[in-house]
């Protein structure tokens, strides 16, 4: 083994400087991050001009502008969206029935859901 002892009188030693090809790389590199930032921020900003003209040269060309309120619809939402109404099956137990379940009239001062059913009065009554 080398016997290795630190002579405490001795100068300080300076770090090796970074060689010169380091210090250029690392310039370039930041110049060449600087450029392609510019470079991006450009190209977004020619974008977002090429849209804004885009929006206004349809918008010019656009003969007829529909407001929300004037469209006359058929008043079937559903319809104008092309959506089909679905026929229910005979096989389907939710179905609703041919059967016509004879009600009273509704009188104007009671909503018609909220009245009892005649037959179930009339049951009520004939049963002791």
């Amino acid at each position: 083994m080398t016997d290795m002892r630190i002579d405490k009188n001795a100068p300080p030693v300076a770090p090796v400087p970074a060689p010169v090809n380091d210090t250029m790389r690392r310039l370039q590199i930041g110049i060449a991050g600087v450029l392609t930032v510019l470079l991006l921020v450009g190209m977004a900003g020619l974008i977002g001009d090429r849209a804004r003209e885009n929006v206004e040269s349809d918008a010019a060309t656009s003969a007829e502008v529909k407001m929300p309120g004037e469209e006359q619809g058929s008043g079937a939402p559903l319809e104008e969206l092309g959506v089909q109404p679905v026929s229910p099956s005979p096989k389907d137990e939710n179905a609703e029935t041919a059967i016509k379940v004879p009600q009273a009239a509704p009188s104007p001062a009671t909503v018609p859901d909220l009245e009892p059913d005649p037959a179930l009065q009339r049951a009520r009554k004939s049963a002791p």
